[in-house]
């Protein structure tokens, strides 16, 4: 097999800091435990992403943009700026703009909520504008079968 990477450029959502501005304090290291074995008095980080809900406990927000890219089946690349760890918590609407979203489970409830960008932008003061933006591709320019040994 011979292969190569390529970058071309992509529908891409870059996530910016709304007018009003950022909404979430930092989190307090160590509030939360990221691994399995969780200590008794102790409480789990969660990094999920349900029927019309995210949630990440002491996250960056690029982690938050990967987690989020996933709802909305496109990338979501951070120009905020923004450093440090924040505890996430996002509810929002499933709809044709978050086909990521049916493979995790169908909503909570039929409580109303806002679409996943008027979501992002009152929660929590972050913007989602629609742009193009590099992505890596693995390319295949050649396979062969394997020779009898």
């Amino acid at each position: 097999m011979k292969a190569h990477r390529e970058t071309r450029e992509v529908p891409v959502y870059a996530l910016t800091v709304a007018k009003g501005g950022f909404k979430l304090a930092r989190a307090v290291e160590g509030s939360c435990v990221a691994s399995p074995q969780v200590p008794e008095g102790q409480k789990r980080c969660d990094d999920i992403i349900g029927g019309g809900f995210l949630r990440l406990d002491e996250g960056t927000v690029d982690v938050f943009g990967k987690l989020l890219g996933l709802a909305l089946d496109r990338p979501v690349i951070d120009k905020t700026g923004l450093t440090g760890k924040y505890n996430f918590d996002l509810k929002f609407a499933i709809d044709e703009t978050t086909p990521g979203v049916a493979a995790f489970g169908p909503a909570a409830g039929n409580t109303p909520a806002p679409s996943v960008f008027t979501a992002v932008q009152e929660q929590l003061g972050l913007k989602l504008e629609a742009t193009r933006g590099p992505r890596e591709f693995l390319v295949i320019d050649h396979v062969e079968r394997p020779s009898e040994n």
